[in-house]
Order: C-alpha cells, then structure tokens, then sequence
C-alpha cells in the first residue's frame, strides 16, 4: 500500500527508497515486531480472563507432569502474529503481485484452520479439536488451491524443480503434472513439521526465524535477473516480493518471541505453527529451493521423522524407539534442561540455514 509513495518520487527524490525491496522488508519486520508487542499483552491479559489455556494433557505421563506448571498459560497467541504480519504486509507489499496474493491466502487460511482446531479444544467441541483427518483435509484443500493458481500464473518453469548442485542453465527436472500433487505435499508437510515441533518454549518461532531468513534470501535473489544469473538458479519475476512477507514473518515472530521464551507468558497453538510452516513451504515452492528444505528446515524434519519412526517402530516390533516423540519430548525424559533443548536446536537450525544457503555457490 506505501509503495505508491515510490511513484511520488519524480516530486520527491527520497521517496524512491519504497521502491526497494530491501527498505521495506525491513521496514515490514519492524512494524510486525511492533504491532505484536503492542498487541500481545493486552492479549494476554483477555485470555486469562477468559481462561483460554493450553492443555497440558500429554500422551506421556511424564511429560504431563514436567509441563504441569504451564497449565494456566494463555494460548491461540499466532492470532496476535497473524494480525501483525498481514497489517505489515499490506502497507508495503505490491498486492497487485499474484506470488504475494497467494501467499496471503495460505498464511491466513492455514491460521484460520489452526484457529479452528484451538478453538475447538478450548470450547471442547471435539475429543482434541479436529480430527487429523479434518485438519489434513482442510490443509490439503487450501494448498490445492494455491497450486491451482500457480498453475494459472506460472510460465514454462511452473513444474519444473531446480535440484541441489546442479546449474538452471544445463539441467531442469520437470515433473509434469506430478508438481502439483509434490507442491501441495510440500507445503502441508512443512506446515505439520512446524506444528509439531510447537512443543517447547520459543522452540518451533526460534527454528522458523531461522528458515524464513533463507528463504527471504532466496526469494529476494529469485526475483533478480541479475542475481539469479550470476547464482544460475532459475528467476522467477515477482518473487522478490515474498522476501518482504518473510521479513514481516521474521518480525512477527520475534515479537510472539518476546513472550514466549521461558517462562512463556503465551503458547501460538495451531494458529501460529500451521500458518508459519504453510508459508515457509510455499516460498521454498516459488523460490524453486524446495529440495533443500529438509536441509533448511532439518529441525522441523528431524520432529515429524521421530513421530513417524515411534509409531512405525511400535506398529512392527511393538516397542517405541524413543522415550517420547516428538524428539524435544525424548531429550527431555533424557534429562536435558527445556531451555538447553531451545537454544541447542536454535543453534543447529541456525547452522543448517546457513548450509542452505551455501548451496547458492555450489550451483
């Protein structure tokens, strides 16, 4: 909405700076960051009067009683993160740019899935809210829909994948029409693997600032003729907008951040975590860095790769392979203090950004 400021620059030289990217992610960031710090206490302060708290019924009895002391805080704090993020991204996205429209659409949509399903816990209208099969028909939907619209707007290298390793130039996979069913698989994925790494204080926000950084980066580079010649990965016109949502992504989470660390003063339930993995997988789809998202989002991976090896395990051999899943849960029953947990996969998830990143030169 502030980029026609840049169309006023021909009076008024200085104006031109809302024409770049740069300027507005960080300016985006920081009316993000701002807007949750203002908004969250006075949230707060709501939902204990309302008694809207996490529940902290676990399937272990153990970590029950380790998390028995968070029983009365607050949660559906990503609804504060998703006011934030989408009043900072209208005021300095170009909404006229699809790539920037469809992304909103699955970042609210996936926050208003996961509301639904906070929504239903608290008011205690299912056994846990939405049944899995509620919650992967509704993300399969929605993520259906934005691969519909891609399918509309994209050229020649919609259905193409950039692999890692490879240059754009020499060598492009193309999956035909098997990309739509892969694209819709990466984003619920990535969506599910956030939201089951919410497990801790800060830990899934801390690990989603650290993917949404990359893939700003990313779409900011994929947006740029020049730069994504000289990287030779492919260029997709208007991505470079997407840098600016991850950068008001990265601010929205800093400021729940700001709550959340331990003690957390508010849990982002379903809200938060569904819309922040949704968003992170649709840029990795536009970015055309899909492939190195296990890499950039190794934490999210290694939480939904433990859930699925427990059960396995269970199902073949009748003996779980961990304590507790998802993993933070087994670090915990291992004796690792919570915030040890945080900031060691903090700093993990950090290095495996980086590393992704680092692919760039290897192209």
């Amino acid at each position: 909405m502030l980029r026609f400021l840049a169309d006023l620059s021909i009076s008024y030289g200085p104006l031109r700076v809302f024409d770049s990217i740069t300027f507005r992610a960080a300016l985006a960031m920081l009316i993000a960051f701002a807007i949750c710090l203002k908004l969250i206490p006075k949230f707060i302060s709501h939902m204990k009067t309302s008694n809207v708290t996490e529940n902290m019924i676990k399937d272990s009895k153990e970590i029950s009683e380790l998390h028995s002391t968070k029983a009365d805080t607050p949660t559906m704090g990503g609804m504060v993160m998703l006011i934030g993020v989408t009043i900072s991204s209208l005021l300095l996205l170009d909404i006229r740019n699809p790539l920037v429209t469809m992304g909103l659409f699955i970042f609210i949509l996936y926050g208003l899935l996961g509301f639904i399903d906070d929504f239903m816990k608290y008011k205690r209208l299912g056994d846990n809210g939405l049944t899995k099969r509620q919650k992967l028909f509704g993300q399969i939907i929605i993520a259906g829909v934005v691969c519909f619209g891609l399918s509309a707007y994209g050229g020649e290298n919609t259905t193409k994948i950039l692999l890692p390793f490879t240059k754009w130039d020499n060598f492009q996979l193309d999956l035909g029409f098997l990309y739509y069913p892969f694209s819709i698989l990466v984003i619920i994925g990535c969506s599910n693997a956030v939201n089951l790494t919410d497990g801790l204080d800060g830990l899934a926000g801390g690990c989603s600032v650290f993917a949404s950084a990359a893939y700003a980066v990313f779409a900011y580079i994929a947006g740029n003729s020049i730069m994504a010649g000289h990287f030779r990965i492919p260029y997709i016109a208007g991505s470079g907008e997407l840098c600016i949502l991850m950068a008001a992504l990265i601010g929205g989470v800093a400021g729940f951040l700001w709550f959340n660390a331990k003690p957390a003063q508010l849990f982002m339930g379903d809200t938060g975590s569904l819309a922040l993995g949704g968003l992170i997988g649709y840029t990795a789809l536009i970015s055309k860095h899909e492939i190195i998202l296990p890499i950039i989002g190794g934490i999210f991976v290694i939480e939904t790769g433990s859930v699925l090896l427990q059960v396995a395990s269970f199902k073949l051999r009748g003996k779980r392979l961990f304590k507790c899943a998802p993993y933070h849960h087994h670090l915990e029953l291992s004796g690792w203090n919570e915030n040890h947990i945080v900031v060691r996969l903090w700093m993990v998830g950090a290095i495996l950004a980086v590393i992704g990143l680092g692919s760039l030169k290897m192209h």
